[in-house]
């Protein structure tokens, strides 16, 4: 496991910013919408936004808005049904941080994407060109897959893996300088910190090892991504010469002492 424990670098430096946020922020174990905390990613990004910063945010997180819409306890199995809930949540979803952004005077857009996308050089070019034309005007791009007709990435290939590696692909292809992970645990650690006590916090990941894979496991109960799926994330971006840090997304405002360069949580980056 190629870790690095002393002396890593921040992202202070960063002026294009791509954050995403899982299903497990915006929506608690028991189905419930975190209003506060959604209030509180607005707040940041707006103030990112009106400080300079090209702001774009993915986000998941349809399927459990949609959950608590429809009194459903338990995520459905079948495909249709969840395209359904995704259609449903979908809309809710960007109600909420209409709403959420517009109380703090910040316009934002609606960007659904599919895999074939990312494939297609034309479809890929109109796709970053509306984005562009967004940060251009001071409109935070809010990017989501669109899982009514991705049926892939619900609950078999995964090809996203909860919008993990949707964020990663958007933040290479939009040249952003790096990617912020809001996720329900505050850094990547030597093994679970909830079942082992004594799993180590890693502050840097300069290479992403197979043994490093190995330790990732589970998701959570309302989405599908997990840590295995960041650390994909994280790897193609080293790869492409770009960073990631993953931090707890219990309090978005986090992300303003990312950007001032604190040290927090795990930073991935190449030598």
């Amino acid at each position: 496991m190629q870790v690095v424990s002393e002396k890593s670098s921040s992202a202070n430096d960063w002026r294009r910013i791509v954050i995403k946020v899982g299903t497990s922020t915006i929506v608690d174990a028991s189905g419930e919408i975190k209003y506060p905390v959604i209030n509180r990613l607005s707040q940041t990004l707006t103030q990112l936004q009106k400080s300079g910063y090209d702001i774009i945010l993915v986000t998941s997180g349809a399927i459990g808005v949609a959950l608590q819409q429809m009194k459903m306890l338990k995520r459905p199995t079948d495909i249709p049904s969840q395209q359904a809930l995704a259609a449903i949540g979908q809309s809710y979803l960007m109600a909420i941080y209409n709403q959420s952004f517009a109380f703090y005077q910040q316009h934002v857009g609606q960007v659904l994407l599919t895999y074939d996308v990312f494939n297609n050089k034309q479809m890929l070019q109109h796709t970053i060109d509306a984005i562009e034309a967004m940060l251009a005007q001071h409109v935070i791009p809010i990017i989501n897959e669109n899982d009514v007709i991705a049926v892939d990435e619900l609950d078999h290939q995964h090809s996203f893996g909860d919008n993990d590696r949707l964020a990663a692909i958007v933040t290479h292809e939009t040249n952003a300088d790096g990617l912020i992970v809001l996720s329900d645990i505050d850094a990547l650690y030597t093994d679970n910190p909830y079942v082992n006590p004594t799993a180590k916090k890693i502050p840097l990941v300069t290479q992403v090892t197979p043994e490093l894979m190995a330790s990732a496991s589970g998701s959570s109960d309302l989405g599908t991504g997990g840590m295995a799926t960041k650390l994909y994330a994280a790897e193609y971006l080293i790869s492409k010469q770009r960073q990631m840090i993953l931090i707890n997304g219990k309090n978005p405002a986090t992300i303003l002492d990312v950007v001032a360069g604190k040290k927090i949580g795990t930073l991935f980056k190449g030598v």
